[in-house]
């Protein structure tokens, strides 16, 4: 017959589902009549077969479970219950009369959480019955925050999946695989805050574009999808670079929140008579590369960036270069020439000339990006870079 002493009432909500498994009739009797009374439900068996079925079928928030029983002992179902629990963790406390060291290290190795010798003290039986509903809670909570978090990562990913395709299809046009482009766009995060954009308008001039949004990211990516649409519209019906400028800007400046805006380069190229048009507006000097490649001329900004001037202020004047067959326009972001390695260094402009003067086209970007990355030397990129080459001619 076992001792049993303490008593008193739960509180609201310590209610646990209990599974009590022991052969003797007596001792599952009292339990159940203990814990009824402290205002758990409790579940009875009187073997190891029956526990573990039981365990299965109504998955009980903790176990008291008697050792030594004929058939399958509480060492053995303890085994049987971790297998079925599997991601669940559910308490077992093993309850006998045996109380020798090895006994209690059996069971621990078994997957048991604690002991309890009988005599059970009723006391010490409601302390641990406490502090094992404390941490079930506990683990209830954390389970439902990470369903949480998988819910809310789980929209994240359709909706940045949603954006990049939305994003893709306005970025990936035709234009962009003319044979005299070659560009490179490496973003700091998944999405880029840089982009390239090219068009072959209806009276052949060739358009490209180079912007720069604030800040980094889905948001910059964003904020560019205006400038795009603009472009791409208004560019494939060849009309005059700076009429698209000047409705990008108007465009951006209603649509973005203040404090953000578009720096942009963009050219209009006109074959026939071996002259293009340019507008540099908050982004570094693009390079005009003579034909050896040797000597450059800078285009430099001399207008204010996209989205901030309004329209009566906003200056669309484009300059005008003649070029020579054979040279080669190079346009790039400020990550390019201000990304640092871990000492502080910047990549700067003479690295870039020299990378872009060493070969042409394709080759010319890929020489840039090797270095860049050389340079960089696994130190962190905090800025999205970008690069463009147009053979002229």
């Amino acid at each position: 017959m076992s001792t049993f002493a303490g008593g008193g009432a739960l509180d609201a909500g310590d209610r646990m589902e209990i599974l009590v498994v022991d052969d003797s009739p007596s001792i599952v009797a009292l339990l159940r009549s203990y814990l009824t009374a402290q205002g758990h439900g409790v579940t009875t068996v009187e073997d190891g077969e029956a526990a573990v079925e039981a365990f299965a079928r109504q998955s009980p928030d903790l176990v008291l479970l008697d050792v030594v029983m004929p058939g399958m002992d509480g060492i053995e179902v303890t085994k049987r219950l971790r297998a079925i629990s599997r991601d669940r963790w559910v308490p077992v406390i093993l309850v006998s009369s045996l109380q020798t060291e090895q006994d209690v290290v059996r069971g621990l190795e078994a997957g048991a959480d604690d002991y309890l010798p009988k005599p059970i003290n009723l006391a010490v039986l409601k302390a641990k019955i406490r502090s094992f509903h404390r941490i079930v809670r506990m683990q209830t909570e954390m389970r439902s925050q990470t369903d949480m978090l998988r819910r809310l990562q789980d929209e994240q990913t359709y909706e940045h999946e949603l954006a990049a395709s939305l994003i893709k299809a306005i970025v990936q046009r035709v234009g962009l695989q003319e044979p005299r482009l070659a560009w490179r766009v490496m973003p700091s995060a998944r999405f880029s805050g840089d982009v390239v954009a090219a068009e072959r308008g209806a009276n052949g001039t060739f358009y490209a574009l180079l912007a720069d949004a604030t800040g980094h990211g889905l948001t910059a990516s964003v904020s560019l999808i205006p400038a795009l649409q603009i472009f791409y519209g208004m560019a494939r019906k060849g009309l005059p670079l700076g009429q698209i400028v000047r409705e990008i800007n108007a465009r951006l400046r209603e649509q973005l929140p203040v404090g953000r805006y578009v720096a942009g380069l963009m050219v209009a190229i006109h074959d026939e008579d071996q002259r293009f048009e340019y507008w540099n507006g908050g982004m570094p000097p693009a390079l005009l590369l003579s034909t050896d490649g040797q000597s450059t001329r800078e285009l430099k900004s001399d207008q204010v960036a996209l989205g901030i001037l309004p329209d009566a202020d906003f200056d669309d004047s484009c300059r005008e270069l003649r070029f020579v067959r054979g040279e080669r326009l190079v346009a790039y972001s400020d990550g390019v020439i201000e990304a640092t390695d871990l000492s502080g260094e910047p990549y700067g402009m003479d690295r870039l000339v020299r990378a872009v003067q060493a070969s042409s086209g394709k080759a010319s970007l890929d020489r840039v990006m090797s270095d860049l990355h050389a340079h960089l030397d696994c130190a962190p990129h905090h800025d999205d870079a970008s690069i463009f080459t147009i053979e002229l001619g």
